[in-house]
C-alpha cells in the first residue's frame, strides 16, 4: 500500500515538473532590438528582453561589409550581467566567390582560454541567390 501511494506520488510529480516546463516553454517571450544603420547598411544590433517592464540586454550583433555592400562580417555577442560587458559569442564570416556563384560562410565560436574565435569552426558553402534570404 506505501509503495502504491510513494509511486502515485513520484508520479504527480514528475508530471508537475513537466507541466510546468511545457508552460515555460510555450510563454511568448518579448524582444525589442535597437538597430544601427549607416548608409542604409545596418551595423549592429542589440537585441533586449522586456521581463516585468524591464529591458535586459542578450545579444547584440555587429556587422562588416565589402565595397560591394554585402556582407562580410557577422560578430556577435552575449551580455555578461555580473561584469556588465559584452562578451564574444561566435563570428561567422562571408567571402563570395564570383565564378562558382557562391558564398563561403565559417562560423567559430569564441574561445575564452584562447581569446579568438577558434570553437566548434564550421564551414558551408550557399548559392549567392540564397543572400537575400540569408540577411533578412
Amino acid at each position: 500500500m506505501k509503495k502504491s501511494v510513494f509511486k502515485k506520488s513520484i508520479f504527480a510529480l514528475v508530471a508537475m515538473f513537466i507541466c510546468s516546463i511545457a508552460i515555460n516553454a510555450s510563454s511568448p517571450r518579448n524582444y525589442i532590438y535597437d538597430t544601427k544603420e549607416e548608409n542604409g547598411k545596418v551595423i549592429s544590433k542589440v537585441v533586449f528582453l522586456q521581463e516585468e517592464g524591464l529591458l535586459n540586454k542578450e545579444v547584440k550583433y555587429e556587422f562588416a561589409y565589402n565595397e560591394a555592400g554585402k556582407v562580410t562580417e557577422k560578430k556577435a555577442f552575449r551580455w555578461n550581467k555580473k561584469s556588465g560587458n559584452w562578451e564574444p559569442f561566435y563570428l561567422t564570416t562571408y567571402a563570395y566567390n564570383g565564378a562558382s556563384d557562391e558564398i563561403n560562410s565559417v562560423y567559430a565560436m569564441w574561445n575564452k582560454s584562447k581569446n579568438d574565435f577558434s570553437l566548434n569552426v564550421q564551414e558551408m558553402n550557399l548559392p549567392v541567390s540564397n543572400y537575400d534570404s540569408i540577411f533578412q
